[in-house]
């Protein structure tokens, strides 16, 4: 009995105050007092199909919804990009890299290593050895297991190893060098943890709408959650779109390689007054803070929305239950 009355945390607490001892009762008396695994799986599975329906004949409860489903996606979004540049393989040592792009007698004359980012700089003395240098580097990398593109018109050409693709170019001018930019592979990870986090925040974002949905449509005193509630919809507006724009934009350009444009760095984008314009390269920071605090204010009105049949001033059946 005690399990069974567990398995009632699957419906919504409205429906739990005041059906929760006629479903147990239900369920024993059709299955004899031993419901099977079926049964008790039917029970959570109508609990569930019950937390994200709507109110009936209410247009404003589908607009609550809808929006609070695309909050949801776009907070997923971020979640499930961010878990994904934490795949991204990191680049190597510096100096190891240098010796196989460069050969292992190679002096560089810059070395520069991030987490996410390689640059080689090799000086040459004259520019009529950047060519050689260059179908030099191409051969002995092709020769010992990379694969690379063909040297084109500009003496550049890409080659990869493992999780690292590295751009190499010669420079001519007064001051002639090679120059090889490394960046980590994407890894086949960070496509579904951000695809795994938008549908999670979708059905997150749904199952809070419902819920503020029936609570501000069922009550008479619902004004001050209708204005947090408000007030958190305009604080996500930017953040949201540029999460999806973020999304539309790796899809349609990613090359598979590098870290410089992934959805959740699309909350760098914000204008102004939500950025410090002062601040060069544009942080995530001040986006994420307006996410949570937007996301904030709608738990918020959620929470402080008056509960259907519980001091509403209306009955439940007025609900849509």
């Amino acid at each position: 009995m005690f399990r069974d009355r567990v398995l009632l945390a699957a419906y919504p607490a409205r429906l739990r105050r005041r059906h929760g001892a006629e479903l147990i009762a239900t369920l024993t008396e059709l299955t004899q007092g031993q419901p099977s695994r079926t049964d008790r799986l039917h029970l959570v599975a109508d609990g569930l199909r019950e937390r994200f329906r709507l109110p009936v004949r209410q247009p404003l409860g589908v607009v609550i919804a809808v929006l609070a489903a695309l909050a949801g996606g776009a907070i997923g979004l971020a979640a499930g990009s961010w878990a994904g540049e934490q795949t991204y393989p990191s680049m190597p040592a510096a100096v190891s890299a240098a010796r196989q792009i460069l050969g292992p007698d190679a002096r560089p004359d810059r070395l520069e290593r991030e987490r996410f980012d390689l640059e080689v700089t090799e000086r040459l003395a004259a520019p009529a050895e950047v060519e050689r240098r260059v179908r030099e580097i191409h051969q002995r990398l092709g020769g010992t297991g990379w694969s690379v593109t063909p040297v084109d018109e500009q003496w550049t050409f890409w080659a990869q190893s493992g999780g690292l693709r590295v751009s190499v170019s010669g420079l001519a001018g007064p001051d002639p060098s090679v120059e090889a930019l490394g960046y980590p592979v994407r890894p086949a990870t960070y496509l579904p943890l951000v695809l795994g986090g938008l549908l999670v925040g979708l059905l997150a974002g749904w199952l809070v709408g419902a819920a503020l949905a029936f609570r501000l449509t069922a009550s008479r005193q619902r004004v001050p959650a209708v204005v947090v509630a408000a007030l958190g919809a305009v604080t996500l507006a930017v953040p949201v779109a540029r999460l999806y724009q973020g999304l539309v934009i790796f899809l349609r350009r990613d090359d598979g390689f590098g870290v410089g444009a992934l959805v959740h760095d699309a909350l760098a984008w914000m204008p102004w007054p939500l950025r410090d314009p002062a601040v060069f390269p544009d942080s995530v920071g001040p986006g994420l803070r307006t996410l949570l605090v937007g996301s904030a204010l709608v738990v918020l009105a959620v929470v402080i929305a008056p509960r259907p049949g519980a001091g509403s001033g209306v009955p439940q059946s007025a609900a849509g239950e």
